[in-house]
């Protein structure tokens, strides 16, 4: 199951992604493009699948690809105590 990201979350914009900053817990760290599309896109609500596809059409990789990517993000997140 997919989950939101914490609402404490702010994302600041780069060139090539973002800096994401937990105000919370005073840690920060760096996502690259995709990254920036998958945290946006959870603070929406969006599902796994709209994930994925978001992924597919922006990067040009197959389904395959962009779901490992979303799974491994979202994992991540979830070490991290973020979703």
């Amino acid at each position: 199951m997919v989950r939101k990201v914490k609402r404490e979350l702010k994302i600041i914009n780069q060139d090539d992604g973002a800096m994401v900053l937990d105000k919370s817990r005073g840690i920060y760290f760096q996502v690259n493009a995709a990254g920036v599309i998958m945290l946006e896109g959870l603070s929406r609500g969006m599902t796994m699948d709209e994930l994925v596809k978001k992924l597919e059409n922006t990067f040009s990789i197959d389904y395959a690809q962009a779901k490992t990517d979303v799974n491994e993000f979202i994992d991540l997140l979830k070490e991290m105590e973020l979703a």
